[in-house]
């Protein structure tokens, strides 16, 4: 969501390595709040892809398995599960039951960006 005043601009789903490029684009152009320094502190901590191929990765679990929502996407992109019961803590609220060849499609996909 990006905000000027108190106008939303935009909104979209993305990954905490695209959050981290964009607040570290603002950090270049002014001092950042105290919430926002933290907040990028976390992301860098945790986060190890580039923002390219967070993108990228997020695009290809959408082509292998369409019917997954791009919010659970992004939890995978972020989560980067190992085994099948990570990605079913990540699908746990959700309505999907993930068939074992999807499961399969999906770790294939993120162990590729390991």
């Amino acid at each position: 969501m990006a905000m000027i005043g108190k106008k939303i601009l935009d909104e979209r789903n993305v990954t905490q390595a695209e959050a981290r490029a964009i607040i570290e684009e603002r950090e270049l152009a002014e001092e950042l709040l105290y919430e926002q320094k933290v907040a990028l502190d976390i992301i860098r901590y945790f986060t190890h892809l580039p923002p390219e191929q967070a993108r990228e990765m997020v695009e290809r679990l959408g082509e292998e398995v369409p019917r997954i929502k791009e919010e659970s996407i992004v939890k995978i992109v972020d989560l980067m599960p190992r085994d099948k019961e990570d990605l079913n803590v990540i699908f746990s609220k959700e309505r999907v039951i993930l068939t074992d060849d999807e499961v399969a499609k999906i770790l294939e996909v993120v162990d590729n960006y390991r």
